[in-house]
């Protein structure tokens, strides 16, 4: 487009000086499309395109529109997310299943003497050493079953199946 026709263009269209033309190639179905979607919007097509270039840009300015880098970061992500499950995994079933003490502890029940296994399983709990770790695991699956509704716990009771577990063996 010629000087003089871009001025022309420029005040018969209402335009700011410092506007210019930009040419778009393209199928016919894309542009259809395209006014479509500006009419949709309530844009002109030349607004709505500008609209999209301006989108465009800022997620390539801010890494989110990277085709080569976008499959390998996705990869990455969901490796991740894979490993924090299998660690949540891991903690659960430690919190609520494994118990562990320190060796010193069993030693500091046994004696010279025989003992039966039931002996030193009073012996550790009467102790109150187990106290700690068997509080929180417990307490753990209380308030897991309450949210299920499975158990009740009133202030000053404490802890009940609940009238309406469903499992059935009362």
């Amino acid at each position: 487009m010629s000087e003089e026709n871009k001025k022309q263009w420029k005040e018969t269209g209402g335009f700011a000086e410092d506007t210019d033309v930009a040419q778009v190639v393209c199928k016919e179905e894309d542009l259809e499309e395209w006014d479509e979607e500006a009419d949709n919007a309530g844009l002109s097509r030349s607004r709505y395109l500008y609209k999209l270039i301006q989108e465009a840009r800022a997620y390539r300015e801010h890494g989110l529109l990277r085709a080569e880098g976008d499959q390998a970061r996705i990869q990455e992500l969901q490796e991740e997310v894979k490993e924090l499950e299998h660690r949540i995994e891991e903690k659960e079933s430690e919190s609520s299943t494994a118990i562990s003490f320190d060796p010193d502890t069993l030693r500091d029940h046994l004696s010279g003497n025989y003992q039966e296994l039931d002996e030193i399983l009073r012996s550790i709990v009467e102790s109150g050493v187990m106290d700690e770790a068997l509080r929180q695991p417990v307490e753990n699956q209380l308030y897991f079953l309450a949210a299920r509704n499975e158990v009740e716990y009133e202030r000053g009771w404490g802890w009940k199946l609940s009238d309406s577990d469903s499992r059935g063996d009362d």
